[in-house]
């Protein structure tokens, strides 16, 4: 990694080759690129954004990340400013972002549409879907095609905050039929994740639409764009399994605590997912693996007891009444769980109660 830290990414790179014994030739084909191309880069010349990924990804996967981030410190050009802001915020490397901006500043005068979005995700990225978030961002102007589906982007995050899932689909929709007109290859796969991330979601709890979610999730998680993401394909096929097969959900969770795991500032995270492997192995009637026995209410889960203390909490109390429920054969609990699942507008989690209920004979037809 001090080679990565130190060299310049082009020296590195080559260096790769070289002793990979690979001939040029062969790289850039297997790349996707026409050795000219791979000749420029190396050169010093400004080629697509999504092409020097592409050789990044090629040659040095594991070190991608700092790869690109000395690419983008080291000055790209101005096609490729869009693209390099935009995988700088889905690599969370925020502090590159803001360099680049302060740079774009002291080369033009002033904040370009560009820097001025950008700079307006950074400043509020955690206040997506409030007042002060749809205020500021609509003061916000496009200048071009592609900042106003970025644009859109924004505003579709801001009523998925709010839970305006209806209007959410209807700017998704927009959204995809702007995103195919957009020519840089980069700025397409990253739009279309962020697409992804939020429709993922809706499909399953708002929906219920298990196999489009899932096939959403694989999408997703095939781009491979960062870690967030990834977590978020993997977070979803894993709950779409729930009620389907405990061994897919099983693994799918135990991904994710893998990947959650190489980050020690995300324990809150990792806790969720283990407590939802517990959660997960309750509902398939499971003993509780002490590895996941990880909150108050998991090690309540694992005695098999009464759940009656957590009736009143804000969060367990769906889960509470629906295990107390299935364990009584408890239609009213099942039906308060149906209802405070349903209060989420989580209709995947809702038919957890509802299997049961049918079983006690009740028609949802009716």
């Amino acid at each position: 990694m001090n080679t990565v830290a130190t060299r310049d990414i082009r020296v590195h790179l080559r260096e790769l080759i070289k002793s990979s014994g690979e001939k040029q030739i062969t790289v850039a084909a297997n790349i996707g690129i026409s050795e000219g191309y791979l000749s420029k880069f190396f050169n010093g010349k400004e080629i697509n954004f999504w092409m020097v990924r592409n050789i990044v990804l090629y040659l040095d996967s594991e070190n991608e990340t700092e790869l690109m981030r000395r690419y983008c410190l080291d000055g790209v050009k101005k096609k490729n400013y869009p693209a390099a802001l935009e995988y700088c915020y889905a690599k969370r490397l925020f502090s590159v972002i803001e360099t680049l901006i302060d740079r774009q500043i002291e080369k033009d005068g002033k904040l370009n549409s560009w820097s001025k979005i950008y700079r307006f995700i950074l400043e509020n990225r955690l206040s997506l879907g409030s007042l002060e978030y749809t205020q500021r961002l609509n003061e916000l102007k496009s200048d071009c095609h592609d900042t106003k589906t970025l644009l859109l982007i924004l505003e579709m995050y801001a009523n998925f905050q709010s839970r305006k899932y209806e209007l959410t689909l209807d700017k998704i929709k927009k959204i995809k039929k702007l995103i195919s007109r957009i020519s840089d290859p980069f700025l397409k796969l990253a739009f279309s994740a962020r697409l992804e991330e939020v429709s993922v979601n809706i499909y399953l709890k708002q929906d219920n639409a298990v196999y489009k979610a899932r096939e959403a999730a694989h999408s997703l998680h095939e781009k491979n764009l960062s870690v967030n993401l990834n977590l978020t394909a993997l977070y979803i096929l894993a709950l779409s399994y729930m009620n389907e097969s405990y061994f897919v959900a099983y693994e799918y969770y135990k991904k994710c605590i893998k990947l959650l795991e190489e980050f020690p500032d995300r324990n809150k995270e990792l806790i969720q997912n283990k407590e939802e492997i517990a959660i997960l192995q309750r509902y398939w009637g499971k003993e509780i693996s002490k590895d996941y026995q990880v909150t108050a209410f998991a090690k309540a889960l694992a005695t098999q007891g009464s759940l009656n203390s957590y009736y009143e909490h804000d969060f367990y109390k769906r889960y509470a009444l629906l295990f107390d429920g299935i364990k009584e054969e408890s239609a009213e609990k099942l039906l308060l769980s149906l209802y405070f699942f349903s209060q989420q507008k989580d209709q995947f989690r809702s038919t957890l109660p509802k299997i049961y209920l049918i079983k006690l004979g009740f028609n949802f037809n009716i």
